[in-house]
């Protein structure tokens, strides 16, 4: 196992992306297509989060908007009562007759009024004129207070009317002041009874309210004039620019000076030009909604990302590794390392049985090429014996051949049979080459070739050390029923060579070629003899055995000869081994 896991790391230049012959894997891989299914899957469950928590916030909302009213009209029925107190003592002064007819005893009955009372700070009886008549508090002659703009209310109204913050001209102090119109059995105006509040007391009475940490209260009037607050900075900034709210459900939203949003709600008290605001941070009231927004939008993506997560790690583990393993494995037996044999310990069944397979599939290729290499094996010994079995019965042949020439007086019936006998030669050549070779379908030519040739030439030429062979071969491997017609095509032209070529205890050149041409061979034997006229020669057994054993290998002669300028003979045939397909003959 350790020799197959180093021949598996060497097997770095097959790419992950690739299938085993090589090609781009197609389509989406296992994991892609889990971890979309899985998302389509848990995107309803997101959809459906989203807009509970759109809802929820909706929700959250409304309520803390209730909340924050509810708060400020608690805080209303506060100062409500304190205005309320302040009308039922002027009433209850204003039915006492020195009071109501401004007799000389008014100022004390005031005086005395105004001592049991808590924060109201001065009583003041006024005419129809405006003209201060008497006051619980020492005043300077000829006070007039007609130029109020609450005195012209008090006029016109039939109840008690409340003012914003104005200053006191016997206090000489912010104050409220409320007052309640006196009228006689007619209707008649005859002035009105004047109450101040005294502005500071809001202050304390705004921080002796009970509220939300971190929250603000405040009491202002219609002016922006902030007249109590348990935080008058943050208070005068958010109410700074403002126009007053009209309707008390809407929160509104203004900055500190630190930049801290605040939403705010606002109550008008009784008389209408106060009214009390009660103030929170953005952030104190809105982060549990905004956490349970946060949480209901990201609880479906982490549970899509959880999922992405196990998805891609359990594929990893389960799936992707071992398959990248067997198919590194299938890739080890297409190279034919049959031997190999996955380990799938802690794979999934299914993966330990498709392993399983693969051993089995391997065990079968091996026992069914051990079969093939034996049945090669025989085959290849069967076929070299046939080969030296020819060749030693055609040795007997020529044997034969032999004796019957020793006892052949007839010089052309003698020449005839040397003939046959130098055939057969060729014949034997070919088949003890065929023996020799360790793979017995393919012989190489120019082996062939070049030791008929030197057998020719020593069998020829005998003690004659005038001829000069020369040759010039390339090694080109074709089959053995190939080669059988090239060696007697070469036979039998040098043997002619040899005969008629040249004279009696001449001398001369005999060259043998084999070439190539693009998808061509060709193989020429030429000689620098005596030549002949072409036109006039016959077609002799010899030419016929050449023209036959050249159409045998689909292949042209070309014969080039003249008298005195030697003889060239070509054969032109396709080179087996090409696969170009051509049906031209190169010239």
């Amino acid at each position: 196992m350790k020799s197959f896991r180093n021949w598996i790391a060497s097997r770095h230049t097959m790419a992950a992306t690739s299938d085993g012959d090589g090609a781009p894997r197609q389509g989406w891989s296992l994991r892609a297509r889990l971890l979309i299914f899985v998302s389509i899957a848990l995107w309803p469950i997101a959809v459906v989060s989203i807009f509970q928590g759109i809802e929820r916030a909706d929700a959250d909302r409304s309520s803390i908007r209730d909340r924050m009213v509810q708060s400020a009209q608690a805080l209303a029925g506060d100062e409500d009562d304190l205005l309320a107190s302040a009308e039922q003592i002027t009433r209850a002064i204003s039915n006492i007759s020195a009071v109501r007819a401004a007799t000389p005893e008014c100022g004390s009955v005031l005086k005395e009024a105004l001592v049991g009372i808590t924060y109201f700070s001065n009583l003041m009886r006024i005419d129809r004129n405006g003209a201060v008549v008497c006051s619980a508090l020492p005043y300077e002659a000829d006070l007039n207070l007609s130029a109020l703009r609450i005195f012209s209310r008090a006029r016109e109204s039939a109840g008690f009317v409340v003012s914003g913050e104005i200053p006191s001209a016997v206090l000489h102090r912010p104050v409220i002041a409320g007052m309640l119109p006196l009228r006689d059995a007619q209707g008649n105006f005859q002035g009105a009874l004047s109450i101040e509040l005294d502005t500071g007391w809001l202050d304390s009475l705004m921080k002796a309210h009970a509220r939300a940490p971190g929250a603000v209260v405040f009491i202002a009037d219609r002016n922006r004039h902030i007249l109590g607050s348990s935080d008058r900075t943050v208070a005068q900034a958010l109410i700074a620019g403002a126009s007053a709210a009209e309707n008390s459900s809407i929160l509104r939203e203004a900055r500190d000076a630190a930049g801290n949003s605040w939403r705010f709600s606002e109550i008008a008290l009784q008389g209408g030009p106060l009214f009390i605001g009660y103030a929170m941070k953005e952030s104190a009231l809105f982060s549990a909604t905004y956490l349970s927004v946060a949480t209901d939008f990201l609880t479906p993506v982490l549970m899509i990302m959880l999922a992405w997560t196990a998805i891609w790690f359990a594929t990893e583990q389960q799936v992707t590794r071992w398959i990248l393993y067997l198919r590194r494995i299938s890739a080890a037996y297409r190279g034919g390392h049959y031997s190999i044999r996955p380990s799938l310990t802690g794979a999934p069944a299914e993966f330990t049985a498709l392993g399983q397979g693969f051993s089995d599939m391997a065990n079968s290729i091996q026992d069914r090429d051990q079969r093939l290499r034996d049945a090669v094996e025989l085959k290849t010994v069967l076929i070299r014996e046939v080969h030296h079995r020819v060749k030693n019965n055609l040795q007997v042949v020529m044997s034969l051949l032999s004796l019957q020439v020793g006892q052949v007086r007839d010089p052309s019936a003698r020449q005839a049979l040397v003939q046959a006998q130098a055939r057969i030669n060729a014949l034997v050549v070919v088949h003890r080459i065929l023996h020799e070779i360790e793979y017995q379908p393919t012989v190489d030519l120019k082996r062939i070739i070049s030791e008929l040739g030197h057998q020719i030439t020593e069998g020829m030429s005998g003690n004659n050390s005038k001829f000069v062979y020369n040759e010039n071969l390339m090694s080109v491997t074709v089959s053995g029923d190939f080669a059988i017609p090239l060696a007697l095509f070469v036979t039998e032209v040098l043997t002619n060579s040899f005969k008629h070529a040249f004279p009696v205890g001449g001398a001369g050149t005999i060259s043998l070629s084999l070439t190539s041409s693009g998808d061509w061979l060709h193989l020429v034997i030429a000689d620098n003899g005596e030549g002949y006229d072409d036109t006039n020669e016959s077609a002799g057994l010899g030419r016929r055995l050449i023209q036959s054993l050249a159409q045998q290998v689909q292949g042209q002669v070309k014969v080039t000869t003249a008298p005195s300028q030697g003889t060239r003979i070509e054969l032109i045939f396709k080179n087996p081994n090409q696969n170009q397909t051509g049906n031209d003959i190169a010239a």
